[in-house]
């Protein structure tokens, strides 16, 4: 190996080395886009029809109650990974609501109800009219694999469905599903069923009874996780004001 061939390797090396952290550098600058707030974004506070809704074994009733109190964790959390789905799902959504506007049919799009008795707040991806019929819109948006895997129905969104419909007095809606990959789609209709809503009504209650508890005593339902390192935890935007580590006040009634 001749001299002239090892200075070139050196030279090609920190080259490489330049290159690489440039990259790096700009990667982090485009990932830190996806953290700037969406137009209007406002602090998400009090209950949220996607969180009652939420399965027997995920719903967390204590949870519930912080939320309605202190602030949630710090978005920093949420991995760049994360966010960047996030923002492809929005995207979805967006595209959606653009064109239900373009076509005259949008009688809403997020318009943001809230239910005084529960504090519960409610945002409807879309309500439009078609064939002189209101329909309540729930978009949603998939891999090709959970895509292909919905044959007859989207139960999470179905499940949000009724409980729009039963607060907005709505009584027909779909969920839309587009395949994230091929951009197709599909409709699942639905009609409001009030047995279907009872529920997630029935939890609302039970969140009063529990804030009320919280108000006059300051005690809190009893901790699903045991410790903030668990799985479930790890997820929950309440961990911190659960376990104690930050107690960042959202409303001035809080001691």
């Amino acid at each position: 190996m001749t001299m002239n061939s090892v200075k070139k390797g050196i030279k090609d090396a920190i080259a490489n080395e330049a290159v690489d952290i440039e990259n790096l550098l700009l990667e982090r600058k485009l990932n830190a886009l996806f953290r700037i707030p969406r137009d209007n974004a406002e602090e998400r506070k009090g209950l949220h029809a996607s969180a009652i809704i939420a399965s027997d074994s995920a719903f967390c009733i204590r949870e519930q109650i912080l939320s309605l109190f202190y602030k949630r964790n710090e978005e920093d959390s949420i991995s760049d990974g994360l966010l960047r789905i996030f923002a492809e799902g929005n995207a979805v959504h967006e595209k959606w609501q653009n064109m239900f506007e373009r076509a005259g049919i949008a009688r809403g799009i997020e318009d943001r109800g809230h239910s005084k008795l529960f504090d519960l707040y409610m945002t409807p991806d879309a309500i439009i009219e078609l064939n002189n019929k209101l329909y309540v819109v729930e978009i949603k948006s998939a891999n090709t694999f959970s895509y292909k895997s919905m044959k007859t129905s989207h139960p999470s969104g179905t499940h949000q469905l009724q409980l729009y419909m039963h607060f907005l007095c709505i009584p027909r809606g779909f969920v839309l599903v587009e395949d994230k990959n091929t951009q197709e789609f599909k409709i699942f209709p639905v009609r409001y069923e009030p047995g279907h809503a009872a529920p997630y009504v029935k939890r609302l209650y039970e969140i009063n009874e529990a804030k009320e508890n919280f108000l006059m005593d300051n005690t809190l339902p009893k901790r699903t996780c045991k410790s903030i390192g668990c799985a479930r935890a790890s997820r929950c935007a309440m961990s911190n004001a659960c376990f104690g580590i930050s107690k960042k006040k959202l409303i001035k009634n809080v001691e």
